[in-house]
């Protein structure tokens, strides 16, 4: 039904529809803020939005003036959201503002402790939309005594400038539908294998060079302004102004790397390095070596970075032989681990060099080995899927491509023309800016020869699966260079000793290894833990050991001894839950993990709030919005503009045409991250 807006709003939380500033010439605006606006509720009749939204108010006209430099409002279930204006570049005054998109959970516990500032990691990754996902399990986990508080980085997703390479959404799928080639080969010890990776690599060279070209006439001087230097800038200058100048900073980053999807470590350890008097409890959990990552050329880092792939690829294996076919469908393929290992190398080597046709799939298309070592790479992330991973190579095993092609292109919606595009490409951004610079330094043959050289590196030293992954030549067209560039020393003495984390089979780089070198660079004023498992980050796997270290160290201060190490709570490819043993403590729950030292409903408390935190993203409602002329004609917009997410909701931007009246229908539906809550026109 729809709800006529005027001058009676209904009554309760506030959202600010604010409109920012009037540009000179665009008169036609205050046209636009007197305009109707009907809302019209399509999810269960009601005439209030979802209680996940925590919206029912709008400003039409001027927005309330700002209480402080973030004018927090409340968006739903104990979310608060708003924007913070900041310095574009911190060392010229003069060059303007960008602006931040910021979040925050509050604390739940009476005795509050202060704010714990997150990153997801990346580069690339949306604080915002981690907020809104693992907010309230990363709260439970700290006992509720804090604010959970994070921030879109700078180019990235609702802060402002963003880094954009593509007109719209459409043009920027259709660019990976046509120009993202991903390498195949069988076995780079064989001539005729070398020389096809090398023909691939001159295509993919060419590609990234289209690309780089794409973000630089699109994004312009805003790719100065995103790198980590910068970044870590802003959140000193964010927690001065959330807990006070002279408070410390606590800190809590998850990864951050080329492989990612998301930032953190490497601002950890910038942070504290630029900032040591600032340094409270800080957390960094899926290191990245800093040394590497602001002095050596991303794309030598291969040999490295797959060692732990391959590892936590045999633990997949191993787990599933050992979990029997009953739980780990793809057990029925083999009688030990390193039979399955072989089957599923096979199957690679097979498809890299004949493609399986799959024509009932989404679009019917080729499955290619690359898709299959992208799924695998991509499921080695998360050990609670494994499960699922073992489906589609099951299914892929017995001749069925759909299940993982249609993965591929779930992303892909070439009817879309008028969605904001991803700003995914902000991970080039920020590797291109962090690192030396490459470009125009070598020629296209020059850059081949290297990549080659990288990728045979890999493949001859870490890992003839993954080998393909290291061949990223875009570094070498990256043009922009960053406004500010931290290159060290990064052994700085700290305030306070921090919390380093690491993954003994981290599916992106030798997060253990990373981790000691952070720990010996911070030798006086660091702890280092080690846990024994697999996943990205420690989280990806519940340990109650690494749990209790967490809550003791953010919640009283305690570290662990350096070098601890805890084992896995979590069992991988869990029984279902009707199989647990009546009377567990833990209940229904009880199949899912080892449940040797639980000894506590505390324990059970820790163990249920980091099973409930994940990397996927969360259920949310989806938003169109339609704009009609006079006439009654639907009509489109002629600028880019701009909205955030539903759930944090605080200030749209458009540049509409005179227009009379807008529509906005709120529909149930899926939300990921990389697409967003936009409100889209149609």
């Amino acid at each position: 039904m729809a709800l006529q807006v005027n001058s009676s709003l209904p009554k309760g939380r506030i959202a600010a529809l604010d409109y920012g500033r009037e540009p000179e010439n665009y008169p036609w605006r205050r046209v636009l803020l007197a305009a109707l606006l009907v809302i019209a509720f399509l999810s269960s009749g009601s005439e209030s939005l979802p209680k996940t939204f925590g919206l029912t108010r709008y400003f039409l006209g001027a927005a309330p003036p700002p209480r402080g430099p973030i004018d927090w409002s409340p968006c739903g279930n104990g979310f608060e959201c708003g924007y913070l204006a900041v310095p574009l570049d911190y060392q010229n005054a003069t060059a303007g503002t960008a602006v931040l998109s910021v979040g925050r959970y509050l604390a739940t516990n009476k005795s509050r402790l202060g704010s714990i500032f997150v990153n997801p990691g990346g580069p690339g990754g949306s604080g915002v939309n981690f907020l809104y996902r693992a907010g309230p399990q990363l709260s439970e986990v700290f006992d509720g005594a804090y604010d959970i508080v994070s921030w879109d980085p700078r180019g990235i997703n609702n802060t402002t400038p963003r880094v954009e390479c593509f007109e719209d959404k459409r043009a920027q799928d259709l660019y990976y539908l046509e120009n993202d080639s991903a390498l195949e080969f069988a076995n780079l010890t064989d001539p005729a294998e070398l020389e096809r990776l090398r023909s691939q690599i001159r295509t993919s060279n060419a590609e990234s060079k289209l690309l780089a070209q794409l973000c630089h006439e699109n994004s312009g001087e805003t790719l100065r302004h995103v790198g980590t230097t910068t970044v870590v800038r802003d959140l000193e200058y964010f927690s001065s102004v959330v807990e006070g100048k002279d408070t410390p900073v606590n800190y809590a980053g998850f990864s951050y790397g080329k492989w990612q999807l998301g930032i953190g470590t490497a601002i950890g350890a910038y942070f504290v390095n630029l900032f040591p008097d600032r340094v409270g409890r800080v957390l960094i959990d899926g290191v990245v070596d800093p040394l590497l990552w602001a002095n050596v050329p991303a794309y030598t880092w291969g040999p490295i970075d797959f060692i732990d792939s391959e590892k936590a690829f045999q633990n997949f294996v191993e787990s599933c032989v050992k979990a029997g076919p009953d739980r780990c469908v793809l057990a029925n393929n083999a009688t030990g681990a390193s039979q399955l290992n072989r089957k599923i190398r096979t199957l690679l080597l097979e498809l890299s060099k004949h493609p399986l046709p799959v024509p009932h799939s989404t679009r019917p298309g080729l499955l290619r080995g690359s898709d299959v070592r992208d799924a695998i790479f991509s499921g080695m992330y998360r050990p609670r899927g494994w499960p699922g991973l073992a489906r589609l190579l099951e299914a892929a095993l017995s001749g069925d491509g759909a299940p993982i092609l249609n993965l591929k292109q779930g992303g892909l919606n070439l009817s879309d023309t008028t969605s904001p595009q991803t700003t995914g490409s902000a991970i080039y951004a920020v590797t291109c800016t962090d690192g030396p610079p490459l470009a125009n330094k070598y020629s296209d043959e020059e850059v081949v020869d290297l990549l080659v050289n990288a990728a045979v590196d890999t493949y001859d030293r870490s890992s003839t699966m993954f080998a393909g992954l290291a061949a990223e030549p875009i570094c070498f067209h990256w043009k922009a260079r960053a406004s500010e560039r931290f290159t060290g020393p990064f052994n700085s003495s700290l305030a306070n000793p921090i919390l380093i984390i690491g993954n003994t089979a981290d599916v992106t780089y030798l997060s253990a290894c990373n981790a000691q070198v952070v720990n010996g660079l911070l030798a006086n004023d660091s702890r280092l833990l080690i846990q024994d498992g697999a996943g990205h980050c420690s989280l990806a796997q519940v340990s109650l050991c690494t749990g209790k270290v967490l809550r003791e160290y953010f919640l009283e201060g305690k570290l662990p001894t350096n070098g601890k190490v805890c084992g896995t709570t979590e069992i991988l490819f869990p029984p279902s839950p009707s199989d647990s043993i009546d009377g567990s403590i833990l209940g229904h729950d009880a199949a899912l993990f080892d449940m040797e030292g639980v000894e506590s409903a505390e324990d059970v408390k820790l163990l249920k709030a980091m099973k409930a935190f994940d990397w996927r993203p969360a259920n949310g409602p989806a938003v169109t919005l339609t704009a009609l002329d006079k006439a009654g004609t639907e009509t489109r917009t002629e600028r880019k503009w701009l909205v955030n997410t539903v759930n944090m909701m605080q200030r749209s931007l458009f540049d509409f045409r005179p227009l009379t009246s807008l529509i906005i229908w709120v529909q149930p539906g899926v939300y990921a991250p990389e697409k967003k809550l936009w409100l889209n026109t149609s």
